[in-house]
């Protein structure tokens, strides 16, 4: 194997794994800060939807404490996707990225 053939190799193995490395640490989204929820939510109780589970006391936890993303998935879960829309796509407010996640 000639000495350019060998370079370009080594070149794609380090873009294929920083690719793969992206991937894995983004998958679920840029990470969030600790308790998005509670700096603008101080009652979640009464941000639930009417139709949500009774969850009694966990009620003072953030949404997050069940409804946590899983990094492994490469796609929204229908938690993210219900967020983003009330707060970033012409919801009821609209915020910058930034006030939920750490960038």
């Amino acid at each position: 194997m000639k000495t350019w053939q060998k370079s370009v190799a080594a070149v794609s193995g380090v873009i294929i794994l920083t690719v793969v490395f992206s991937m894995t640490v983004f998958a679920g989204g840029p990470p969030l800060k600790e308790k998005p929820c509670g700096f603008c939510h101080k009652d979640y109780k009464v941000i639930m939807p009417k139709t949500h589970p009774d969850v009694g006391a966990a009620a003072a936890n953030s949404c997050l404490s069940c409804h946590a993303p899983d990094p492994a998935r490469a796609e929204a879960s229908k938690f993210s996707a219900a967020i983003h829309k009330a707060h970033k796509e012409g919801g009821k407010t609209t915020l910058e990225c930034a006030a939920c996640h750490a960038l």
